[in-house]
């Protein structure tokens, strides 16, 4: 399943490495590019090569002040496969001045959000 197009380079912070990881893996479909002990770095089967990584907080001020923005073809078709594998939604699919967007939660509650650019021509 490949539904994400492109991030640069992020580090989350997360409290259970392993239950981010699956998320990551098994709901948004990256791969794991590499691995030490509370850290996964994460590639994307298409995309810019840019690169995503997550790793273990230690307290919640180390949780916050991220904020990640993935592009996607279809916005709402998206949105749609992640509901169907019980991904929760915080912002449905809506028109902004630069694309069509969506937002979602993971486990450790960072919000993700995903944008299709407008069509050009």
């Amino acid at each position: 399943m490949t539904m994400l197009l492109g991030l640069n380079f992020v580090i989350l912070h997360v409290p259970d490495v392993e239950k981010a990881r699956t998320f990551y893996t098994g709901k948004l479909g990256l791969v794991v590019e590499g691995e030490q002990p509370d850290f996964v770095q994460f590639k994307q089967p298409q995309g810019n090569g840019a690169t995503f990584a997550i790793d273990k907080g230690e307290d919640a001020a180390t949780l916050q002040g991220a904020e990640l923005w993935w592009f996607v073809d279809d916005a709402d078709a998206t949105c749609s496969a992640l509901v169907a594998q019980n991904v929760e939604v915080v912002s449905e699919p809506h028109d902004e001045p630069f694309g069509r967007a969506f937002a979602i939660k993971d486990p450790a509650g960072h919000t993700l959000h995903m944008l299709q650019l407008p069509q050009r021509g």
